[in-house]
C-alpha cells in the first residue's frame, strides 16, 4: 500500500464520540508504539501489553485527555482491530473466550492475547523517520480541531480565557490577513499541524513590515500568540525528543550501551524514571503515588545539561502532569528550602491545582541544578 493509504486510514480511526467529543484512547496508543518504534523497544511487529507500551500510552494520555476520561491503555489495544490496520494474535487456547469478548479489561488482554500487530506495510513505514513523521501527524485528526486541541493545551498551561482569546483571534485571522496580502498563505495558523511547516511559514511572518508595526504597536501579542501556538505543536509532536534522540544515535563519542540508557532516559523511561520513583516515592509535590500518573522531568533541560546530568537522579523531579508542565515552562521552580515560586506569567494557576504552600523536600544535591532552573528557566 502506499503510504497515502495509510495517512488516510490512520486520519480516521473512528474514535469514540459518545461524550459529544473524540476521546484520545487510540491515538494515544498509537503515539506510544510509534515512540517505541523510535527507541528500539518494539524491533518486530509484535506489539506486546508490557509496561513500556502503557507507561507511554498513559504519558500522551495525560496530554490530551479530558473531562472524566480513564487511563485505560486496555481498550484502544482491543478496540483498535477495528481499523483494520491493528491485529491481534490470540492465544490458540482462548480463541473462543477472546471472540465471545465484547469488552475489554486488562486482566482479559495480559490472559487472552499474545501481542498486536500491524499492516506489515505501515509497520515498515514507521520504521522509516520521515514517513513515521508524516503518519504521526495525520492522527492528530482523529482529535478535536487544532484549534480546539490548542485551547485545551493553553488552559492547562494557566493562560486566560481572554489571553486565549486573543491568541486565537490573531492566529486566526490578523496574521493570515497580512501573509494573504503579502501572497505567502491565506491558511489560518491554528490550521497547520506540522511543526516544520509552522516555522516556515512564522519564519517569513516575522519578517513582514506590517507585522513588525502592528507587534510593537500591540506590545508584543503577535509574537506572543505565534510563540504560544509553536510551543504548543512542539508539545504534541515531541519534536524536541524526536531531535535529541537522533543526535543521541549519531554521537560517536557515546557507547551503544550508554545510547540504549540515554534514549530511554530522553523518553520518560528507564533507569531514570526508576530512580526518580526511588527517591521520591511519588509526586515530589503531592505525593500522589499511582505512577502512571507521573513524569519524569529533568530540572536542567535535557538540551543544556551534559551527558552525565542527564542520567544523574538529582536533576529530576517526579510530578503530576500539570505541576510538570508548569515547572518544564518555567512558570513555576522551587527556592533554596524547596518552596515554590510562582511566576507572575502564570495567570489562574489555582485552576491547575497549584497553591502557595506547596514544598519540595530538597537534598544538597538538588541545589545547583535547581539554581540554573531559577536562574535560566523560571520566568521572572
Amino acid at each position: 500500500m502506499r503510504l497515502t493509504y495509510y495517512v488516510n486510514r490512520l486520519q480516521s480511526l473512528r474514535p469514540d464520540r459518545s461524550s459529544g467529543r473524540a476521546k484520545p484512547h487510540k491515538v494515544c496508543m498509537m503515539f506510544a508504539v510509534i515512540e517505541l518504534i523510535e527507541q528500539g523497544h518494539i524491533q518486530e511487529n509484535k506489539i506486546y501489553y508490557d509496561d513500556a507500551l502503557k507507561r507511554r500510552f498513559s504519558w500522551h494520555f495525560m496530554r490530551l485527555k479530558q473531562d472524566n476520561d480513564t487511563d485505560s491503555p486496555f481498550l484502544p489495544f482491543f478496540h483498535l482491530k477495528s481499523s483494520g490496520l491493528w491485529h491481534l494474535k490470540v492465544l490458540k487456547e482462548n480463541v473462543a473466550e477472546f471472540d465471545a469478548m465484547r469488552s475489554a479489561t486488562d486482566t482479559k488482554i495480559r490472559k487472552l492475547v499474545d501481542y498486536a500487530y500491524l499492516d506489515e506495510q505501515l509497520f515498515k513505514y514507521l520504521n522509516n523517520p520521515s514517513t513515521a513523521s508524516v503518519l504521526r501527524n495525520a492522527l492528530t485528526a482523529n482529535l478535536d480541531t487544532l484549534e480546539d486541541q490548542y485551547d485545551r493545551w493553553a488552559k492547562s498551561i494557566g493562560k486566560s480565557e481572554k489571553t486565549i482569546k486573543n491568541y486565537v483571534g490573531a492566529l486566526k485571522n490578523s496574521i493570515p490577513n497580512w501573509l494573504n496580502d503579502a501572497g505567502i498563505t491565506k491558511q489560518s495558523l491554528l490550521s497547520i499541524s506540522s511543526y516544520y511547516e509552522y516555522e516556515t511559514i512564522v519564519n517569513k511572518t516575522f519578517k513582514l513590515t506590517e507585522f513588525v508595526a502592528k507587534d510593537k504597536q500591540g506590545k508584543g501579542m503577535y509574537s506572543a500568540a505565534i510563540n504560544s501556538y509553536r510551543a504548543f505543536l512542539s508539545d504534541i509532536t515531541q519534536v524536541s525528543v524526536k531531535q535529541d534522540i537522533d543526535d543521541i544515535i549519531l554521537d560517536s563519542t557515546i557507547s551503544e550501551t550508554q545510547k540504549s540508557v540515554m534514549v530511554n532516559t530522553r523518553i520518560g523511561q528507564g533507569r531514570f524514571r526508576e530512580d526518580l520513583i526511588s527517591h521520591w516515592k511519588g509526586c515530589a509535590v503531592t505525593q500522589y503515588q499511582n505512577y502512571s500518573f507521573l513524569i519524569a522531568s529533568h530540572i536542567k533541560p535535557w538540551s543544556k545539561s551534559e551527558n552525565d546530568e542527564r542520567l544523574d537522579p538529582f536533576n529530576g523531579l517526579l510530578l503530576l502532569a500539570n505541576i510538570d508542565k508548569a515547572f518544564d515552562l518555567g512558570y513555576i521552580s522551587f527556592n533554596e528550602n524547596g518552596r515554590i515560586l510562582i511566576s507572575e506569567h502564570l495567570e489562574e494557576f489555582q485552576i491547575l491545582g497549584i497553591h502557595s504552600n506547596m514544598k519540595i523536600a530538597l537534598a544538597d544535591q538538588h541545589q545547583d541544578y535547581l539554581a540554573y532552573h531559577r536562574e535560566q528557566q523560571f520566568k521572572q
